[in-house]
């Protein structure tokens, strides 16, 4: 066990003194005659100046003791001691005060020189570790393989551009530069030498940039120019329109020419609204993909206007997923009905938002924003799984009918399309996969020929009936139609509609029909509005029908008993008045 009277005050490496406010030394330890000369029997008692110079007795009277009065200490303060041999050497000491009536005060003594050490050893120490500091922190700012500042300290840069422009009215333009042809030539030669191509670039834009603009590389084959001053759309083009000739100059690596260009979008700072900087960074990297777009090698300047339009696309993207994620969507279900004997064939899904504040919306006032994004993708997904679980509900209660969906062109070719219809199907093992039907827009259809075909045919090889809705509003082809292998075509309801009265869409219908009959497709007209549209329909060979005549979209929940009401007579008493159905209800 450690116990106290181990260890005592003369073992300290420094001295230890206690005087009072007389100046009388009451003790000190043996440090004070190992390096200064005095005995600890010749110091008690003695007065605290024998030990100090002048200039130390003056400091103790005007500066200590007015610190001990009003703090009760004061540290590391430099005195001059006077040794023994009467020479003087600087020590630091720090004097505390006990508190107490008899106020002692104690004293730490130590050599001045090893504090000048101490502190030189320090400051060295500080100095390496600003060094180390500075380098990290241009190790963090710096693309390692161009030399060019990154994205972070791109960033930076901006910030700090922005807030000195808030206050000197000045402005800039920042372009996104992309190089077009660069995976190629990475894939065709390697990383090495597509690394050298990268700094090559990053060397031909430096060369070729203003000495107050700044080049960073963002990453890839992508950098980003901020060029400093204000421009109009004409002088920024022009400008860049420089660094686009010199990159499209040969490259001259290793022996081999290589050839690249570039797309670069640009944006200009101020703008009539406050913008963040990776607000514009974004800017300028879609104006650099419209570029892309619009043939490569060019230039495209941002149009905020069109941002605007963006962000109220955003703004209605983020209600739907909010209207999800509260279950607001609902499916509505129009039934399909062979016009000449009354059957009840199946029902086409049809979503509806039970809006919170604006009641039921139609597809048509919320389905086109969702074109060509995931959430589309995934309310389709939604739909796909809501018509599942409604069929299997109808087919448990005897209602034999197949559903239809509709697939926008963008959902039938996404890459995980088939996937997560497989993971659906797998959910209702016992439900005949021909019950569900997919409706996809003719137009859409042939967007993408080649992917569209082998999607559609794995369907029908699971089972899965395909209809092609719309059929001749779009730009079809015989062929198309050979080659689709569809189930179904479904007449679209504008030629319906206006059969009666033009020659024109009863020419198409007539033609529409032809094709089904010699492909062998099954055929469905929309649209159909009354008895007329009905007979005539019928009369053409096209018995199979929905439209309002018929009945208005319905939820599921109302859907088995309008099926019982029309098998019981409504069928008969709208179309008796025909003559030409033969009922087999």
């Amino acid at each position: 066990m450690v116990t106290s009277n181990l260890y005592s005050l003369d073992d300290f490496p420094v001295g230890c003194m206690v005087t009072d406010y007389k100046r009388r030394i009451l003790y000190s330890n043996h440090y004070l005659e190992q390096y200064h000369g005095y005995s600890t029997n010749e110091l008690l008692g003695a007065d605290l100046f024998t030990l100090l110079s002048k200039a130390s007795q003056i400091m103790y009277d005007t500066y200590i003791v007015p610190i001990l009065i009003r703090e009760k200490q004061c540290d590391e303060i430099r005195l001059s001691l006077i040794t023994r041999s009467n020479s003087k050497l600087p020590i630091v000491v720090s004097v505390h005060c006990d508190g107490r009536a008899n106020e002692r005060l104690f004293w730490s003594i130590s050599s001045a020189s090893r504090s000048d050490q101490l502190f030189e050893e320090l400051t060295e120490t500080k100095q390496l570790l600003e060094q180390k500091v500075s380098l990290l922190r241009t190790l963090s700012d710096t693309d390692q393989l161009t030399g060019l500042p990154n994205r972070a300290a791109l960033t930076n840069h901006l910030d700090q551009k922005i807030l000195n422009l808030k206050q000197d009215g000045m402005a800039f333009a920042l372009a996104f530069v992309d190089l077009d042809g660069f995976k190629e030539v990475n894939d065709r030669y390697g990383h090495q030498m597509g690394d050298k191509i990268l700094q090559l670039v990053a060397k031909r834009l430096a060369n070729n940039l203003r000495s107050d603009d700044l080049i960073a590389r963002f990453g890839g084959d992508e950098f980003v120019i901020f060029l400093n001053g204000r421009f109009s759309a004409d002088l920024v083009e022009e400008s860049l329109s420089r660094l686009i000739s010199k990159l499209a100059e040969p490259f001259d690596i290793d022996s081999v020419l290589l050839k690249l260009s570039a797309s670069i979008g640009v944006t200009l700072y101020p703008q009539s609204k406050e913008v963040e900087p990776d607000q514009l960074i974004r800017q300028a990297d879609q104006a650099m993909y419209q570029a892309k777009l619009a043939g490569k090698n060019q230039i495209c300047l941002f149009n905020v206007d069109n941002e605007q339009v963006q962000k109220g696309k955003n703004s209605e993207l983020s209600a739907i997923r909010v209207a999800m994620e509260a279950d607001q969507f609902e499916l509505y279900y129009q039934p399909k009905i062979n016009m000449l004997t009354g059957r009840v064939l199946g029902a086409e899904a049809l979503i509806r938002w039970n809006h919170p504040t604006e009641g039921l919306k139609a597809p048509a006032t919320f389905l086109p924003v969702l074109n060509n994004t995931s959430t589309g993708v995934e309310l389709g997904r939604w739909v796909v799984n809501s018509a599942l679980c409604q069929l299997q509900v109808w087919l448990q209660q005897g209602l034999d009918i197949h559903v239809s969906v509709n697939i926008d062109g963008y959902h039938l070719q996404h890459s995980r399309f088939l996937s997560d219809l497989s993971e659906l199907l797998a959910d209702f093992p016992n439900l005949p996969k021909q019950r569900l039907e997919l409706e996809v827009l003719e137009t859409s259809t042939i967007e993408d020929v080649s992917h569209v075909y082998s999607v559609l045919n794995v369907c029908r090889m699971m089972g899965i009936r395909i209809s092609l809705d719309d059929f001749g509003t779009g730009y079809s082809s015989l062929s198309h139609l050979r080659d689709l292998s569809v189930d179904t075509l479904k007449i679209d309801r504008s030629f319906v509609k206006n059969m009666l009265t033009s020659v024109g869409d009863l020419a198409i219908l007539k033609g529409v029909i032809g094709f089904a009959h010699a492909f062998e497709c099954d055929l469905v007209a929309e649209g159909v509005e009354t008895l007329q549209h009905s007979q005539q329909l019928i009369d053409l060979g096209c018995e199979c029908g929905q439209g309002y005549f018929i009945a208005r979209p319905m939820p599921a929940n109302a859907f088995k008993r309008w099926v019982e009401e029309w098998n019981e007579g409504e069928f008969k008493r709208k179309f008796k008045s025909a003559g030409v159905f033969k009922s087999d209800l």
